[in-house]
């Protein structure tokens, strides 16, 4: 369904907040060198190792073919790239605690008990199956959370990653959710949130037009992210709500059962989802980079201030 009003996806309702004029730095770490020399020594580290290939039967981000096992791999070497680009702009390289959110069936997260050995790694997840075989084969650790994002998340975590979880929120329950994952970032963390942006909404609207002109690989996933709602309907929110504001949402009523609140699909112009992070004067926009996440999701970097 189109959101009930315009007035649900205008973004600010109180306009930006301004930073602080002597607050610490962002660049948490030694000299530019050291930090390049810690980064290419986890990433050497990380190559040397075997990254566990095991698929649990409830992960359902797997295609079982030899051009999907290759795809579910890059898709979480996408993340560690975004996870070292953060690293690069803040300085800090040795998270202590990180939170996977949501972890599925642990595509990310296998990358991520690799490629930080060290660290203290936390799941959660909406699949109570997925998130107990993530626990049992990465020895990672599960945390509670609201899926509505109505109560806090416990502790403070250095780094977050957020895969794609806002791509299926509307507006209300997107900005809530974004505001719940900075405030749960110690001083100094780091946010990594993909969002579905322009590139999904060109790939939707162009493929609703003429359905020849994208390949089916790539449209099939842009169904699974609406839900495989009819083109009209898609092309009504692209050219409605998002046209004028920046973000369109499409409701699945059989998710919404599921998941007992409003669930689908939402299309975030990165315009729109700075404005939501500019309400805040303790979070820094120190990264945006459209189609970062699989080439197809776009990645904000949000700093904790502190």
């Amino acid at each position: 369904m189109l959101l009930p009003s315009s007035r649900d996806v205008r973004r600010p309702r109180t306009g930006p907040a301004l930073l602080p004029v002597h607050a610490p730095p962002s660049w948490g770490g030694d000299a530019t060198v050291a930090v390049l020399e810690r980064c290419l020594a986890r990433w050497r580290r990380y190559e040397a190792e075997t990254v566990d290939p095991a698929v649990s039967a409830h992960d359902d981000m797997l295609v079982d073919t030899p051009e999907g096992r290759a795809h579910y791999r890059h898709v979480g070497l996408s993340a560690l790239r975004l996870i070292t680009e953060a690293m690069l702009l803040t300085g800090r390289t040795d998270p202590r605690r990180i939170l996977d959110l949501p972890c599925g069936g642990g595509r990310v997260t296998r990358h991520l008990v690799t490629f930080f050995p060290e660290a203290e790694i936390s799941v959660a997840d909406l699949d109570a199956r997925k998130v107990a075989d993530v626990v049992a084969q990465f020895g990672v650790t599960e945390i509670a959370s609201s899926k509505d994002f109505s109560a806090p998340l416990p502790g403070a975590y250095d780094l977050i990653f957020v895969g794609s979880l806002v791509t299926h929120f509307d507006a209300p329950l997107f900005a809530r959710a974004v505001n719940v994952m900075i405030d749960a970032l110690a001083p100094g963390g780091v946010l990594v949130l993909t969002s579905a942006g322009r590139n999904w909404a060109a790939l939707a609207g162009v493929q609703d037009r003429d359905a020849g002109l994208v390949p089916l690989r790539w449209w099939r996933a842009a169904l699974a992210l609406v839900g495989g709602k009819k083109a009209s309907h898609r092309l009504r929110v692209l050219e409605s709500d998002y046209a004028r504001h920046g973000f369109g949402y499409t409701e699945v009523r059989s998710w919404t059962k599921l998941y007992g609140q409003s669930y689908g699909g939402s299309f975030a112009a990165p315009s729109w989802l700075m404005r939501v992070v500019e309400e805040r004067n303790d979070a820094l926009v120190i990264g945006l980079k459209e189609r970062g996440f699989d080439n197809l999701l776009d990645a904000t970097l949000i700093q904790r201030a502190g």
